[in-house]
């Protein structure tokens, strides 16, 4: 499987892959209860936002009386550290998720995933069948199945390259930057031929602000897999820093704003007026105009902001996101490019 995918905050997944076309309003308003306070946790670490964020998590997991059909077979161990994980601290919690070119396409059917498992099952010490355990696992985001299997392994063989670097993502998704560096060097020293490794050493590189040493990396993935150019070139634009887009925010003339609140930038992918947005930006109310920047650091998820945005600024006289008044100065625009100088003018 060719890594090429994006560390991210797990629960954000959590919430994210289980949000499906669904009238029932009771859970629609725990999903918007949801988004709500993951925005106001990526402001900080909160304790009581996290114990109430958890509370409306596991309130979710209750009235989803059909979720099993949406996770494979005998994977419980994800689902119950995840909403623990978040329990800990979700601003502080990270899993590797979705990453891959390939993972729905490589991904075992359940019947192949259980016929894998019956081999190690069957030959514990076959090391290229936990390999690949490990991998099946990890198309599956359950970290602890991948943890398992490449202990087992590396126990018996510390050189094994899939092994290490499999670990090497688990190291990752406990920042454990340090320990996963080392693993994925060991890697591609041991199978210099092994793609997924040098994408790993791109991400954890591209992560740490050393964006030469992510290219060298993705270099010598292309040159030793050119097949893969196009796709490992791909994964590089999304490593660089995306351009930031400049939004200009103005008052129309007679509009006063409130003596207190705050601004809510909310940002959807171009044409969509619903659902949860792409990424939130919440400022202090302050003098107009005033000039912001929206980045992939104010996704929801981490990921790179959709080339396309329908942009919607608010100001929010009670603080609150989950309520609105109709007063409330606002403005949208839609089909915006990322990169773009754009001005909204509130109303």
């Amino acid at each position: 499987m060719l890594l090429a995918g994006v560390i991210v905050g797990f629960m954000f997944l959590y919430g994210m892959k289980r949000r499906q076309e669904r009238s029932d309003l009771e859970r629609a308003d725990l999903e918007a209860k949801r988004d709500a306070l993951i925005g106001r946790l990526r402001e900080g670490a909160d304790p009581a936002l996290e114990r109430e964020a958890a509370e409306v998590l596991w309130k979710l997991e209750n009235v989803e009386p059909t979720l099993s059909r949406l996770e494979p077979a005998g994977e419980p161990a994800l689902r119950s550290s995840a909403l623990k994980g978040f329990a800990w601290g979700a601003a502080s919690v990270a899993i590797l998720a979705g990453i891959g070119w390939f993972v729905m396409q490589s991904a075992k059917p359940k019947d192949a995933f259980a016929q894998l498992q019956q081999s190690v099952e069957k030959n514990p010490d076959n090391l290229s069948l936990r390999d690949d355990l490990a991998k099946a696992y990890l198309d599956r985001e359950n970290l602890n199945g991948v943890a398992e299997q490449t202990r087992y392994v590396l126990q018996r063989n510390p050189n094994d390259a899939r092994a290490l670097t499999y670990q090497a993502l688990v190291h990752m998704a406990a920042r454990q930057p340090e320990t996963a560096a080392a693993m994925l060097q060991r890697a591609t020293e041991s199978d210099p031929n092994l793609i997924d490794a040098w994408v790993g050493i791109a991400w954890l590189s591209a992560e740490n602000g050393d964006l030469p040493r992510a290219q060298a990396a993705i270099d010598e993935a292309k040159r030793r897999h050119p097949e893969a150019a196009p796709r490992l070139d791909e994964l590089m634009s999304h490593l660089r820093p995306a351009t930031p887009l400049h939004i200009t925010l103005t008052l129309a003339d007679g509009v006063t704003p409130p003596a207190k609140g705050v601004i809510f930038i909310i940002a959807r992918t171009a044409g969509v007026t619903a659902g949860p947005p792409a990424a939130v930006k919440r400022l202090p109310l302050g003098a107009f105009p005033m000039t912001v920047e929206l980045t992939a650091a104010d996704s929801m998820m981490g990921q790179p902001l959709p080339a396309k945005l329908r942009l919607e600024a608010r100001i929010d006289s009670d603080g609150d996101p989950l309520t609105r008044d109709p007063k409330d100065p606002s403005a949208f625009v839609d089909g915006v490019a990322v990169g773009q100088s754009m001005t909204l003018t509130l109303r």
